[in-house]
């Protein structure tokens, strides 16, 4: 891969890859390190990508995975500690900023899948490749997480 596509990728993808890492981890550090690791591995990826997307695709899998594993580790496990969401990011206004914040109080599972279907815009069927799972429980999680979001962001939201 030559300089100018990876810089291309890392600006396209940056913010993208650590949200989906944050959701698994609940953690600021341990999701840039994740980030670094997915760009590390595309940069010693030595196979040629289709298209932007194709490039955006495979670094979602690798994120996903990436993630997964840090979850598993000892160290991982003993150790929950989220930053102020606030701090890290700008969003748009203070519903993106409560919507967010109620999706990472979600258990993994439906935090993980509610992130990665409406902020990643993944399809059911992509979302089940990723986590290598049944598309019908990545339904029932999806329809778990959007129940506890509606518990959780109260009735205003209800319509949005």
């Amino acid at each position: 891969m030559d300089s100018i596509m990876f810089e291309n990728s890392v600006k396209r993808n940056s913010k993208r890859l650590y949200l989906i890492a944050l959701t698994f981890t609940k953690n600021h550090y341990d999701s840039e390190d994740i980030v670094q690791n997915v760009f590390l591995k595309l940069w010693k990826y030595n196979k040629e990508f289709e298209s932007s997307e194709h490039i955006d695709n495979w670094l979602t899998a690798v994120c996903v995975n990436e993630s997964k594993n840090c979850i598993k580790s000892y160290f991982r496990k003993n150790t929950t500690d989220l930053e102020s969401i606030n701090e890290l990011y700008s969003f748009d206004s203070q519903n993106d900023i409560d919507l967010f914040s109620a999706v990472m109080k979600l258990p993994k599972n439906e935090r993980t899948v509610i992130h990665l279907f409406y902020y990643e815009d993944l399809s059911i069927k992509q979302i089940a490749e990723l986590l290598g799972t049944k598309e019908s429980l990545v339904g029932t999680r999806l329809f778990r997480g959007r129940k506890s979001l509606k518990n959780i962001l109260g009735d205003e939201w209800i319509n949005e």
